[in-house]
């Protein structure tokens, strides 16, 4: 990792709560299908210098199971449920329902009976839409963009009183870019309709995931590896993997050293705290950058800014750390 630049960057993996805390008592679950048909009133736009020269009805009559797959498996992966079903049917009528309309009271007595789940997690709505512009850049080049389009809604109901534990509306664009020599050439790399639909349901599929259960997430950190030969020291202990040895000599930077060279030592002693999830002890550290800095008003302005992003983001993981513990316990 020695550089001639005063820093490098370290990547390591950090747990990062859903954004909606299951009640602990949830601990199987069965995904349905409880959307009404996609109207074929809606439609996909190909436009060419703005004006549309065509439009046309890409339905996607499996969009909806494909999205519940998908949801499913990745719960499954994560093991956050002991339990994930997936329900082959469809309970909405078509003709016989509103968009939204939930499930009665019979419903969700057969399906939690039928699966033996504590919960049902429905997917009552959806939407999509794809849309290519084309425009003409002159000398033989186009250039085209196509847009895929989702909204997916979502409720989750517990079995025990059908009570609504969580409603939740996602809505999101994927694109994608490319230029040609002809109208065709530069379309070419664009995908199908319906693989550009499965790819928005696929993507929005994901977020629905980390919105019930905690992910994992790589983060960016800086590690300080130049300024003096203890640095340089600790720098060498690190890329052997023994980060103890390394923090022993920057402990010993923080204790003797210049203020700047104060500052980066309890930066990246900070950092190796965060990297084995002792949040409390990272956040302490940080913060003694941060009030060495405040200290020392000279410091440079690209060190202040790096410490006080850092002292935010700890200060997020810490308020994180209270979630994950109601979402998963102590860990």
């Amino acid at each position: 990792m020695s550089s001639c630049a005063s820093f490098t960057e370290i990547h390591f993996d950090i747990l990062r709560p859903a954004g909606f805390s299951v009640p602990p008592e949830i601990k199987s679950v069965v995904l349905i299908d409880n959307s009404v048909d996609f109207p074929d009133t809606v439609a996909d736009i190909i436009k060419v210098d703005e004006e549309i020269v065509k439009i046309d009805t890409a339905k996607i009559r499996d969009y909806p199971q494909h999205v519940i797959k998908t949801v499913a498996e990745a719960l499954n992966q994560r093991m956050f449920f002991d339990t994930v079903y997936v329900d082959t049917l469809k309970y909405k009528k078509p003709g016989k329902a509103t968009l939204l309309d939930g499930l009665s009271d019979v419903q969700i007595d057969s399906i939690c009976r039928k699966f033996g789940v504590d919960a049902i997690v429905s997917l009552d709505a959806y939407k999509y839409t794809n849309n290519i512009s084309i425009m003409d850049m002159g000398d033989y080049e186009y250039y085209a963009s196509y847009d895929a389009s989702a909204l997916n809604y979502w409720r989750m109901l517990k079995c025990s009183d059908h009570s609504v534990l969580n409603v939740h509306l996602q809505k999101d664009t994927i694109f994608w870019e490319n230029t040609g020599e002809s109208i065709n050439s530069s379309l070419r790399t664009f995908p199908d309709f319906k693989k550009a639909t499965f790819e928005i349901g696929e993507y929005l599929a994901g977020q629905y995931v980390d919105y019930l259960s905690p992910y994992w997430e790589e983060v960016t950190r800086r590690l300080y590896t130049n300024g003096n030969m203890n640095f340089l020291n600790a720098t060498e202990w690190v890329n052997r993997g023994n980060w103890l040895e390394a923090e022993k000599l920057w402990n010993y930077i923080y204790s003797n050293g210049s203020e700047k060279a104060r500052i980066k030592a309890a930066l990246n002693i900070a950092t190796a705290f965060e990297k084995d999830g002792d949040i409390d002890n990272a956040l302490t550290w940080a913060y003694k950058a941060y009030k060495t800095l405040i200290e020392d008003s000279k410091g440079p302005a690209k060190l202040q800014l790096y410490v006080f992003s850092y002292y935010k983001n700890l200060s997020v993981r810490k308020r994180e750390k209270r979630k994950l513990v109601e979402q998963l316990g102590e860990f």
